[in-house]
């Protein structure tokens, strides 16, 4: 395994038949864009040597999070004109927000595309991605297979209280409706005051336009909104789930798998969502929750709250509680390595 240590350090991966090779961690806070570039740097080229060292014994390499692609294409290149077989994890068949934008933006699509073409098997963790890969950006559907992230272990959280909060965990995207969802729970409040939203998490760098006018939507109501920007650690995970009664997923424009909604369901609260891409899938295994109708605007979020709070929260406690025991055997991580096993020794 190659990479920088895992944070936090009780994540770090231990095995008598594990190979870590550490690199070095690129540089998120202080530092100047000098230190910071040469941070970056210098982890890109300890993932090289490391990379290229393990040729000489490893014939099938596995890339779940590479290098930006100017430094992973002709890694991908050398790999294979070595005879390595190379498999590669989509998290997501084109960014959720591109870096460069007019002629720019279709070189760096070529870029992402040509990534995919240089591997031999793709790896994705939803059909609904499986489905774009194939029919939007045309790879062969033997190129292409499923194996969902595995489970998420946290802390064990209480039953959801009864709060009337709700939940937005994660990076504020235009995709994840932010915007709608935060003028949804203003609509709801007219009506039920008891009704607020916790966002927690880090606006996109590529849209901080985007996270401006959801900062500027919630002044109509500054009460309802509890606002908590940064990185937030696994252990402060269970406390912010503990004071809520649901996670709100308002996703469009989405085909990878929803981390935050397999955390929800393992943490025993459902998800007023909508079906875009995993989340249908989640839906389907047993995630419990209301499945927010048509399009995601302010009133159809509005409207899936409403049915929420119409049901009592002791409802909603035991199918919670039934959905985290089918997601564990759904998502077991058992499953999901064997699977990975059998691709590699396919080969």
């Amino acid at each position: 395994m190659i990479s920088p240590l895992a944070e936090p350090s009780t994540r770090e991966p231990r095995h008598p038949n594990l190979v870590r090779i550490l690199v070095g961690r690129e540089l998120t806070e202080g530092g100047t864009g000098l230190t910071r570039a040469l941070a970056s740097l210098r982890r890109v080229v300890g993932t090289w040597w490391a990379v290229c060292r393990m040729r000489a014994r490893t014939r099938t390499f596995i890339f779940s999070i590479p290098d930006p692609l100017i430094f992973t294409l002709p890694l991908l290149v050398l790999l294979r004109l070595s005879g390595a077989r190379v498999i590669f994890l989509v998290h997501d068949a084109v960014p959720h927000a591109f870096r460069f934008g007019g002629a720019l933006r279709g070189v760096e699509l070529g870029a992402h595309k040509l990534s995919y073409r240089l591997a031999n098997l793709l790896i994705v963790m939803t059909k609904a991605l499986r489905d774009e890969l194939i029919h939007k950006l045309g790879f062969s559907s033997a190129k292409v297979v499923v194996v969902p992230h595995g489970a998420f272990k946290i802390e064990p959280v209480a039953p959801c209280p009864g709060s009337g909060r709700f939940f937005l965990f994660g990076t504020f995207r235009r995709n994840k409706s932010v915007l709608e969802a935060i003028k949804a729970v203003i609509l709801v409040r007219r009506s039920d005051p008891g009704v607020s939203l916790v966002l927690a998490g880090e606006p996109h760098p590529h849209e901080l336009d985007y996270w401006q006018e959801c900062q500027d939507a919630m002044l109509a109501d500054p009460a309802a909104f509890d606002v908590r920007i940064g990185f937030l650690p696994d252990e402060q995970l269970p406390a912010y789930i503990a004071d809520v009664d649901a996670f709100l997923l308002a996703y469009r424009d989405f085909n990878s798998q929803s981390g935050v909604g397999v955390l929800a369901g393992l943490a025993g609260r459902s998800v007023i969502g909508t079906r875009a891409g995993g989340l249908s899938e989640l839906f389907d295994d047993g995630l419990s929750g209301v499945q927010i109708e048509g399009p995601s605007s302010a009133e159809s979020i509005a409207r899936a709250i409403r049915a929420f709070r119409g049901q009592p929260i002791d409802h909603w406690r035991h199918l919670a509680s039934n959905a985290t025991l089918k997601l564990e055997g759904v998502l077991s991580w058992n499953a999901i390595a064997m699977r990975y096993l059998v691709f590699i020794r396919r080969g």
